[in-house]
């Protein structure tokens, strides 16, 4: 229905689904198409979404408003959940048309309708517009063609055949208009080989499948009937008449035929299958994949077949018009040499082909020379001392993952001792690989963790930091080495804490255990296959989700049968997994289980004993629910998982 946009709103993909509250537009119209297809047109921007009716239901559920992760909560252990790629294409296709908004969002811009006084409706206009054109065939066949043998009858008949297109589009627009769709944009169109009256008929969808087939045949019907009684009359005008329906015919552009066509062989292509929106449906292959899947193969035959069907007919009307024979024409192409001709074009187009290639190439080479030169000049930058209040920093610090449980005068001693740095957006604060003796905590703004994929020579952007989260805790715990770049994508304000301070000020305050537990969590996040791609912001949620819990050699962690009801996460030791009495395989550290107890109703297949003594980070499924649902891309990351050990998708798709 739409093109695909550059951007979907200014509200950023990553607050869109995991903090909005999201509310259901209320100047909506929808259409049911075919047995599961309905089409929802947000009215003032005149935009439309294709969807099941599965996908309406969950727009439904923001009646009310609510977040993303809100819906995600309810529908996920009812069964009612799409894959999440499909989901979340939805809400960012569903946000981008206004059919769902947001406080302070940018809408689409308002398209009023054209006041259209007349309207026509009745099964009549369909078989008068067949009969008209019928009759038209008919009297061309009849009567023959005839080539004028004037400029002047030349001239008349492009001037009837221009308003013959535009008494169509007139008659096309009083049906849409009768069907209590909407007309847009009457105005003269000029760019055309017969400038004409035109109207946006796009709308002809919300009246039906019958209202589309109807303005299609009537923009046909006024030049057929012209042409039959011009052949009758005067059959020197009937050439342009003739060119005219032949432009009309065409199904190699937009015309009534190619309409009619799209109606009456092709379903409504869904929103979520095309022209992807959502950040992680954005990857190459996805998108190829999109372009290469026809699923209406009887539309792509018919299209195909239609369009050689009308090549073939206006060179067969040619040759009869010209007095000239195909094989006569071939024979006088090859003697004035025209494969010749042919070679060059082809030779051409290769060349046009080679040349676009590397200039393309030689874009990308350069976007990424001066992103280079950008990066090292960023790293030259120092970051200049900013005041900040103290009982701003105290309240931050005490919402953080490490610091919340100081007491208060030791909040305020730590609030003391930091010092307020301000960072200019696109500067590095810590680069992958090199030493820091600092701890920072995001004051404001925002940072980009990035981290270098050597294996395959490639920079990803895996988290971002938001006010409240902490980064640099290996600089004052561990090696001092840090993991990954960390750069401003926006102007950010740090709190920078020396390590000195932070072993004179916090160590003492914390049993040594505390720390190491809270270190330990996201330490080990960090390390493992399973998180270490993760934000520090959504490791610092899981840690926060998370309890230890040691196993004694013997202990179940689940027996076979059973409810899930923790989601575990081996970091210590090694478990046996058992079916009946056969041991299956193992779990060691970077191991987990438990995922499936988002599905409802579903049991343990195997029962999980431990074999040495073991340690693991478990997360009750409700609290894993909810960590799931507050980041997209964990939730994909558990969705591909579940999916694989199921051996089917973890989530059924509604169409």
């Amino acid at each position: 229905m739409d093109p695909a946009p550059a951007a979907v709103t200014e509200i950023d993909q990553v607050t869109l689904l995991t903090a909005t509250r999201l509310f259901l537009a209320g100047e909506l119209r929808t259409v049911e198409l075919g047995v599961d297809r309905v089409i929802v047109k947000y009215q003032p921007g005149r935009r439309y979404l294709v969807c099941t009716q599965m996908q309406w239901q969950l727009l439904q559920g923001f009646a009310d408003g609510r977040t993303v992760p809100d819906l995600l909560l309810e529908i996920i252990p009812n069964g009612r959940c799409p894959p999440l790629r499909e989901f979340y294409e939805l809400i960012v296709k569903a946000v981008y048309h206004g059919i769902l908004q947001a406080e302070g969002q940018r809408l689409p811009p308002p398209e009023p309708p054209a006041d259209w006084p007349i309207s026509l409706h009745g099964l009549g206009m369909r078989w008068s517009a067949v009969m008209s054109i019928g009759f038209g065939l008919l009297m061309i066949f009849l009567r023959g063609l005839r080539l004028p043998d004037d400029l002047w009858l030349l001239g008349l008949g492009w001037l009837l055949a221009a308003s013959a297109m535009s008494a169509g589009y007139a008659l096309a627009a009083c049906a849409v208009r009768g069907a209590g769709a909407d007309v847009y944009h009457p105005r003269f169109q000029w760019a055309t080989p017969f400038p004409h009256f035109h109207v946006d008929l796009g709308d002809a969808v919300m009246g039906g499948r019958n209202t589309a087939i109807d303005a299609a045949l009537l923009r046909l019907a006024p030049l057929f009937v012209l042409t039959g009684l011009v052949a009758f009359r005067l059959p020197e005008l009937l050439f342009l008449l003739l060119c005219a329906i032949f432009f009309d015919l065409s199904p190699l552009w937009p015309s009534p035929v190619s309409d009619l066509l799209r109606t009456l062989y092709r379903d409504p292509q869904l929103a979520t299958t095309h022209d992807f929106l959502f950040v992680r449906n954005r990857l190459f292959t996805l998108l190829l994949r999109s372009r290469l899947k026809f699923a209406d193969r009887r539309f792509l035959l018919v299209s195909v077949g239609g369009a050689l069907g009308w090549l073939l007919v206006v060179f067969l009307i040619g040759c009869l018009l010209l007095q000239a024979n195909a094989l006569e024409l071939l024979r006088h192409f090859r003697a004035a040499g025209g494969f010749h001709v042919t070679a060059l074009v082809m030779l051409g187009a290769f060349a046009t082909l080679v040349l676009g290639t590397a200039a393309v190439f030689g874009w990308i080479a350069l976007r990424n020379v001066s992103n280079w030169f950008r990066d090292r000049a960023s790293g030259l930058f120092r970051p200049h001392a900013t005041p900040v209040d103290a009982e701003s920093i105290t309240e931050l610090l005490s919402r953080t993952l490490l610091f919340r449980e100081l007491p208060l005068d030791d909040l305020m001693a730590v609030a003391a001792a930091v010092q307020p740095e301000e960072y200019r957006a696109g500067t590095y604060v810590t680069r992958e690989g090199k030493r820091s003796d600092r701890l920072y905590i995001v004051h404001s703004g925002r940072l980009a963790v990035t981290q270098r994929l050597h294996k395959i020579r490639r920079t990803d952007s895996f988290g971002e930091l938001q006010a409240g989260d902490v980064f640099g805790d290996r600089a004052v715990l561990g090696d001092g080495h840090s993991t990954a770049s960390i750069r401003c994508a926006t102007k950010c304000v740090l709190l920078a804490l020396a390590k000195t301070d932070f072993e004179r000020l916090v160590l003492p305050c914390m049993s040594r255990q505390a720390v190491e537990d809270k270190v330990q969590k996201i330490g080990f996040l960090q390390q493992i296959e399973l998180s270490r791609d993760w934000s520090q912001s959504t490791m610092a949620v899981f840690a926060r989700h998370a309890v230890f819990q040691d196993f004694a050699p013997g202990e179940a962690l689940v027996r076979q049968g059973e409810p899930f009801r923790s989601f575990c996460l081996v970091q210590e030791g090694e478990f046996v997994v058992m079916k009946k009495t056969k041991q299956v395989s193992r779990l060691r550290r970077g191991d987990f289980y438990g995922e499936l107890g988002l599905l409802p109703n579903l049991l343990a297949k195997a029962t999980i004993v431990a074999s040495t003594p073991g340690r693991c980070l478990l997360v009750p499924i409700p609290d894993f629910l909810q960590f799931i649902t507050h980041d997209f891309a964990v939730g994909l990351q558990f969705e591909e998982i579940g999916s694989g050990r199921l051996g089917r998708p973890l989530f059924v798709s509604s169409d």
